[in-house]
């Protein structure tokens, strides 16, 4: 069988081994010109000319899973590891099933069967790491993280998911090396550069800051995060009407932006416009009497 069908969609290369081999490839290929239904009925015909196979029912997973039919692809995953427990594939495939519907807890044990069935799989090491840091276990997801990176050290993300966990941890430069990694890796990824700006930012680093900001702009104009960190730097260096641009692309893109607010409040002040100043402290107020109403309403 391909490895993890879904996360990859490719076709088999491979020489067939077993009898329901014949399926698979035109199975592949049906998924591929998206003929869900062609793609099912050949599955079905699979399991129903082999019922014992693990593969026939994992390849059914796979097409159902596709087709969004997460309940019956999950019951044909449980059967097919039923059947043959020992394919790490179909461990990997559940879990990307649970994950899809956010399932976390759930995903776990099918992770870890992967793991320890196939421990030199990167990918599942990374997402195991995930999987642990969604659910607060930070220091396990660590491990996973720097495991997946001993097994292949140019796996896209993975130094940024370490370095996302050691910030969570408060270990902000080894946060930030990990961040520079990927930059340096994946130097389209965006995220890793507002994160390691924001800790250049919290380090008294500016220019640092400042080219790492820019560069998530160029990457994604519309990302507020990086005009805001943006503006912080240039408010740091007191070259505020540039700030106040920064920060009212922000408020542009999201009008309830209370830290947004509240910071061209500060530039205004600096500027000695009082009036503009006070009129956005006020909106900082408002906003924080709406969230604390919200917050009431909530259901404990």
């Amino acid at each position: 069988m391909a490895c993890c069908l879904i996360a990859l969609g490719s076709v088999s290369g491979a020489q067939a081994q077993n009898p329901e081999d014949k399926y698979e490839e035109q199975i592949q290929a049906d998924l591929g010109q998206g003929n869900l239904d062609a793609a099912e009925s050949l599955a079905r015909q699979a399991i129903t000319a082999y019922p014992r196979s693990g593969e026939a029912y994992q390849l059914l997973g796979v097409v159902l899973f596709k087709k969004q039919a997460a309940d019956q692809a999950r019951e044909a995953f449980e059967r097919s590891i039923e059947l043959d427990p020992r394919n790490p594939e179909t461990y990997y495939d559940l879990a990307l099933l649970e994950l899809s519907q956010n399932r976390y807890g759930e995903a776990v044990k099918p992770l870890e069967a992967c793991v320890r069935l196939d421990s030199e799989n990167a990918q599942g090491h990374l997402l195991l790491g995930r999987v642990y840091h969604n659910l607060n276990r930070t220091l396990p997801a660590i491990e996973e993280f720097k495991r997946a990176i001993q097994l292949s050290p140019r796996l896209p993300l993975a130094h940024y998911h370490l370095g996302y966990a050691y910030q969570s941890q408060g270990e902000l430069t080894a946060a930030l090396g990990e961040y520079k990694q990927e930059i340096e890796l994946n130097p389209r990824f965006y995220d890793a550069y507002w994160l390691a700006g924001n800790i250049e930012l919290e380090h008294g680093q500016l220019a640092s800051a400042e080219a790492l900001f820019r560069k998530v702009i160029e990457l994604k104009p519309g990302g507020t995060q990086a005009h805001y960190g943006l503006a912080r730097v240039l408010l740091a260096e007191k070259r505020l009407a540039e700030a106040e641009t920064e920060l009212k692309t922000v408020l542009k893109e999201n009008p309830e932006d209370l830290e947004a607010h509240y910071t061209l409040a500060r530039v205004y002040q600096q500027m000695g416009r009082k009036e503009d100043s006070e009129r956005e402290y006020r909106t900082v107020a408002a906003l924080r009497a709406q969230g604390r109403r919200e917050a009431a309403r909530e259901p404990p």
